[in-house]
């Protein structure tokens, strides 16, 4: 590996605000991270066939790799449930959630937070095919916390924030907190500081560095 040489990360999101946690999670490592948003994939997900979103995720998918990086990063979810493979063009691809359900495996009980009601079915499909892939017996929940998202989608990622730590102050859980969206982050390291153990995708980002550095 030339230590010298920046690896290059293709990242792909589906809103832009998940871009700053990527940024901030992988700064200490060695990578050139080249961002790419597509805002419009639920509703592409609402109206195509399976067909013609998994042609749409293929062709998406050759066009991030016609930049010959050293890896892709998908953060979406939904987008990871029409991925076939762990590569294109022998260029692995990294999912996001994989590298959290992971983490996962260390709880015997967790509950699920949402904010937007659109992540919910992709996110525990894919949960559950992994536990059930790796044999996991970890059971969990799923809440949805309402009126949050649509803060979010107006630029107040403060006002999103603060709605989702009031809710979790509001409402104790059993089991250990679990945000799956980027978008919680920030909202975790407040609960964070006031005791609380919130597990969030960006925790587990480290395994990509790790896997960055290893190029």
């Amino acid at each position: 590996m030339n230590l010298d040489r920046k690896t290059k990360l293709v990242v792909l999101h589906a809103h832009h605000s998940n871009i700053d946690f990527t940024e901030a999670a992988l700064q200490d490592a060695n990578v050139e991270q080249i961002h790419h948003v597509d805002p419009g994939f639920i509703d592409v997900i609402k109206n195509k066939s399976k067909h013609q979103i998994e042609k749409r995720v293929q062709t998406q998918l050759e066009w991030l790799a016609a930049s010959k990086p050293d890896a892709i990063l998908i953060t979406c979810t939904n987008y990871s449930l029409y991925i076939k493979g762990s590569e294109i063009n022998d260029i692995p691809i990294l999912k996001i959630d994989e590298l959290f359900f992971q983490s996962l495996l260390d709880y015997s009980n967790v509950t699920l937070y949402f904010t937007n009601d659109e992540t919910v079915e992709g996110t525990t499909h894919r949960l559950k095919d992994y536990f059930k892939q790796v044999k996991s017996k970890v059971d969990f929940q799923v809440k949805l916390i309402d009126h949050a998202f649509e803060l979010l989608m107006s630029n107040k990622h403060d006002a999103y924030s603060k709605v989702i730590v009031d809710y979790i102050g509001k409402n104790p859980t059993q089991g250990h907190i679990v945000f799956p969206q980027l978008s919680m982050h920030q909202a975790a390291t407040h609960l964070k500081s006031k005791g609380f153990n919130v597990i969030t995708p960006v925790d587990t980002l480290k395994k990509a560095e790790i896997y960055m550095r290893q190029i």
